[in-house]
């Protein structure tokens, strides 16, 4: 179950003080606003780094509310209009609302507690709205840039300056005040339900804390578990109390995913899917080599600067149950490895997938995807395996600025290679459409059309020329049918050095849907291109004898169509004819002296 699952990393990631506690959130806090004893702003300090764009300051503070459109206020740290009173969206009188609010929650928590910070904060939301003399005190240019920012109550007693939270009795006032349930005071009675996360009775939480960092999602924050209409409920049930859980279960998973999802050095993007990955151990290695796994397509390390055979070694490794030395990580192939998938949809958050399994095995399906996809590739393609990110986006037109790869797509690819499992359908049919319409075949996309039939076909035959390289031995008509095209295309080459227009790019098509259409006029115009004068005789031999050993294994059994799998035999045939021909030039400049044509 993700919930349960998170609740687990919330505790690991606590354990290794990279989450706050309970009851508090990391927030960048860049300015402190100093009160005395009487609550009189004395002095505004910033705090942390101010040497980049913006200040950083991230640091625990009190749990922040869930804001729509009401007025919600936030115990010791907000910004200026709660603070401060300070209208900065032309609004004054919600300003003064929101300082309103803000002194009340103050006036509630600190009710009871004793010694001068506690009186202080009291006695500083008594005052007027001290904005003006915040803004004296940090000069023009200063206050402007701070408006959008989070400033945080500290308390001076001349001689030091700490945290009002720190003092003594405001944290277990703050957690008292935390743990209420909905705002009660405790004299009513609250009735109890299951939680669905530990099978304990809890009173269950109505709204649950937003989840920030998901691509395309609202940038204050969506919903992962959201009821905000009566259809939606049952029983009677209001809001979240229709999948139970208590608030500190839903503090705990929403916090363990805005830690995980801050972490941008381990969060994929695939497709329009927010993918998140870790380790129930919490060490970063494994998301670190997860993330290696899918590659960037920015050309950003992902985490480490490790070449793809270091990788390739690693995954090997795990994958055949050894353990592994990486990044100075000792990766174990049983750890227990999560992978969600996140997509945004209006202010809520879908789960694409979530996979949960043993890092081996991961390893071990994604070892499987690097052999299905390895393929022979021009000299000039150090390609070692194919990122997740660059298969996708053969399915697309990559001149576009609009083209964007399928989201369902995507998901079910993904699926696909952590699962092990065979290739979703609209893969090839993508791929198959974008041949169609650029009339040529590159190494990527050989390289899925092999892997896609490998886990899929049931033909014998056809299996037999799923490998790295050629199969000069086939008789696989449709392959046998895609290395002739690509010889009589050679022929036309050698024939009219430097034609613009090959029957690649009229007939490549028609080739290998109909072939009983299209192939005799590819051999009547071949015939004529033969009777031409070449430069080059031994290049006219060669080929000649090409021709006519694979145009005795078609014979006269041209097919009048070809399906979607033997259009894709056709066009690996066609692929590995014409890597042979440039891997000839390369090894040696045969024929006379010269290597065939480039395209």
């Amino acid at each position: 179950m993700i919930i349960g699952d998170l609740c687990k990393e919330y505790d690991v990631l606590v354990s290794k003080q990279q989450a706050p506690a309970y009851g508090y959130d990391n927030v960048n806090v860049p300015y402190g606003l100093v009160i005395d004893d009487g609550g009189t702003l004395v002095s505004v300090r910033p705090l942390g780094d101010f040497s980049g764009k913006k200040p950083k300051n991230i640091i625990p503070v009190p749990a922040r509310v869930t804001r729509s459109s009401g007025i919600a206020a936030n115990f010791l740290c907000d910004t200026v209009a709660y603070m401060l009173g300070y209208d900065a969206k032309g609004k004054p009188e919600r300003a003064a609302k929101s300082f309103k609010a803000c002194g009340e929650l103050h006036r509630l928590v600190l009710h009871d507690v004793e010694g001068p910070a506690a009186a202080a904060v009291r006695a500083f939301f008594v005052r007027d709205a001290q904005w003006e003399t915040a803004r004296r005190l940090m000069g023009e240019e200063s206050w402007e840039a701070a408006l959008s920012m989070n400033f945080i109550l500290q308390y001076t007693d001349g001689a030091h300056t700490d945290f009002v939270g720190d003092a003594d009795g405001v944290k277990e006032a703050w957690s008292v005040y935390y743990d209420r349930e909905d705002g009660g005071d405790g004299s009513e009675t609250v009735e109890t339900v299951t939680s669905l996360v530990s099978g304990r009775e809890v009173i269950p939480a109505k709204i649950h804390p937003k989840i920030k960092g998901v691509a395309g999602a609202q940038s204050s924050g969506a919903s992962l578990v959201s009821f905000n209409a009566p259809a939606f409920c049952s029983y009677g049930a209001e809001q979240n109390e229709n999948a139970p859980m208590s608030k500190r279960e839903a503090y705990e998973y929403t916090t363990a995913l805005n830690v995980l999802l801050l972490d941008r050095d381990r969060v994929q993007r695939i497709g329009d899917d927010t993918v998140v990955s870790w380790a129930r151990c919490g060490d970063a290695g494994y998301p670190d080599l997860f993330g290696h796994w899918q590659g960037d397509p920015t050309g950003r390390s992902v985490s480490g600067e490790l070449d793809e055979s270091a990788v390739k070694a690693a995954t090997r490794a795990l994958s055949q149950g050894r353990p592994y030395d990486y990044n100075g990580i000792r990766l174990n192939p049983d750890e227990e490895f999560h992978v969600l998938a996140l997509t945004p949809n209006a202010a809520r958050l879908s789960v694409r997938y979530y996979l949960t399994d043993t890092f081996g095995t991961f390893a071990r399906n994604i070892e499987r995807h690097y052999r299905d996809t390895e393929i022979l590739r021009p000299g000039y393609d150090t390609t070692v395996f194919l990122p997740t990110w660059r298969l996708l986006n053969q399915t697309i037109r990559q001149q576009s600025r609009n083209a964007k790869v399928s989201a369902e797509m995507a998901g079910a690819v993904m699926k696909a290679i952590l699962n092990g499992t065979a290739y979703p359908v609209t893969l090839i049919n993508a791929v198959e459409r974008r041949i169609n319409a650029e009339r040529d075949v590159s190494p990527d996309k050989a390289a899925i059309i092999k892997a896609y039939y490998l886990r899929k076909t049931t033909n014998e035959q056809f299996k037999e020329v799923l490998r790295m390289d050629i199969n000069t031995e086939s008789d696989y008509l449709p392959y046998v049918l895609g290395r002739l095209f690509s010889v009589y295309e050679q022929i036309q080459l050698a024939a009219i050095p430097g034609v613009k227009t090959t029957i690649k790019d009229r007939y490549f098509t028609g080739a290998a849907a109909t072939p009983a259409r299209i192939f005799p006029i590819l051999g009547r115009l071949e015939a004529s291109h033969m009777r031409k004068a070449w430069e080059y005789e031994g290049r006219k031999r060669n080929l000649a004898a090409l021709r006519d050993e694979l145009a005795e294994k078609v014979g006269d059994r041209y097919p009048v169509r070809l399906s979607l799998e033997e259009q894709g035999a056709f066009q690996l045939g066609y692929y590995f004819e014409n890597q042979r021909r440039f891997s000839r030039k390369n090894k040696n400049q045969s024929d006379d002296g010269q290597g065939a044509d480039h395209d």
